[in-house]
């Protein structure tokens, strides 16, 4: 899936959600304490972990998957130093860094997050920043 699909997808869910009211809600609008939904978000730091979400700055109550952080950083250039050297198996090494390469985020990225009462769920990178 394309990152324009995953984009496309998510702003779908929010307006099945919200009735409609998706694009006034993600364009920097204030958090209603009520609002359950999947978002889009902006990373803007990994160490410690902060997303930008409708506008406000978030750091407390995320939750990843721990995969999605592994050799993570600002910049991103972390991610791939594990890769420098290959080893065996080849086929695990092209895996792990392909994910890494894919998946792991960084600030700048825009990801999926799944807001559920005070707790934010990122289930994924959608656009790589």
């Amino acid at each position: 899936m394309t990152d324009h699909n995953i984009v496309r997808m998510v702003h779908a869910i929010e307006e099945r959600i919200s009735g409609g009211a998706a694009a006034d809600m993600n364009s920097g609008g204030g958090v209603q304490a009520s609002v359950d939904g999947t978002f889009l978000a902006d990373v803007i730091s990994v160490k410690p972990l902060s997303i930008q979400l409708q506008g406000q700055t978030v750091s407390a109550g995320i939750y990843i998957n721990p995969a999605l952080t592994v050799a993570a950083s600002d910049s991103g250039d972390e991610i791939l130093k594990p890769f420098e050297t290959p080893f065996e198996p080849a086929a695990a090494y092209e895996f792990l860094k392909e994910f890494h390469e894919k998946y792991v985020i960084k600030k700048g990225d825009t990801v999926v997050v799944v807001m559920t009462g005070s707790g934010f769920y990122i289930a994924g990178r959608a656009v790589a920043g």
